[in-house]
């Protein structure tokens, strides 16, 4: 089976060559197709210079910036692996993962599964562990104890609305089988995509299969696009799909 990266990016200079180091060398047959959401910040002109002609990665640019979910879109309209692994341009989430990712998959026992942050991990725990690391770094970065709030909100919605226990809606990484895809219709601009997808593909019928992932938050607010404001809209859209096709 060949899998195909989909790396929606904007404004990510700091990280992009990084990332894009780190899937290169995971041991898959893959494709990498990065979509450029008009950054502004030589993200663009980086991957233009470094990367346009590189044969394992094909590069789509966004002629004005549209958001994280139609990146994704723009990218979907041109995979060819049989697998599609939804990879964030920071790095927060580590590539070398790939393989407990996909092995659900391959071998049949799913057709999606969810990278999940806090499958396994006693919520007290993983808050103490959090609060402890910003008091060190920054003080600010308590400010992730919302988000962290955020995604257990949305994980009890998925609960209530659909009937279905996961512990981390909001992960980046989203594995799934190419048939998935041609199921249902996204329409999402930004950080919706998360929520609109785990919708569609529960009321198709499909069964999300969670696997325990690493994960490394940015040491600092600065590069993080997501605001309370799509936080409300993520619940939004599990409300909407639950009432609405």
């Amino acid at each position: 089976m060949k899998l195909s990266v989909v790396i929606p990016v904007y404004n990510e200079i700091s990280t992009i060559e990084t990332l894009i180091e780190k899937v290169l060398k995971v041991d898959i047959d893959k494709e990498i197709i990065v979509v450029d959401d008009f950054s502004t910040d030589g993200t663009r002109e980086l991957l233009e210079n470094k990367y346009e002609l590189n044969g394992n990665l094909r590069i789509l640019y966004h002629e004005r910036n549209m958001g994280k979910g139609f990146a994704i879109r723009t990218a979907l309209d041109h995979v060819k692996g049989d697998i599609i692994l939804i990879q964030d341009a920071d790095l927060e989430y580590d590539p070398e993962e790939y393989h407990k990712l996909l092995d659900p998959i391959i071998n049949g026992k799913t057709k999606i599964v969810y990278g999940s942050r806090f499958y396994k991990v006693s919520v007290t725990r993983f808050i103490a562990s959090w609060i402890a690391r910003s008091l060190k770094e920054h003080p600010f970065e308590l400010l992730y104890i919302g988000n962290f709030i955020g995604i257990q909100i949305l994980n009890f919605l998925v609960h209530v609305l659909y009937h279905v226990k996961i512990t981390d809606e909001a992960t980046c990484y989203k594995v799934f089988d190419k048939s998935v895809i041609k199921d249902i219709t996204l329409k999402c601009r930004r950080f919706e995509f998360c929520p609109e997808f785990t919708a569609k593909v529960i009321k198709k019928g499909y069964k999300i299969y969670e696997v325990p992932i690493s994960y490394l938050p940015r040491p600092n607010l600065e590069g993080k696009k997501i605001t309370w404001r799509d936080g409300l809209w993520a619940i939004y859209t599990l409300i909407k799909y639950r009432i609405f096709d």
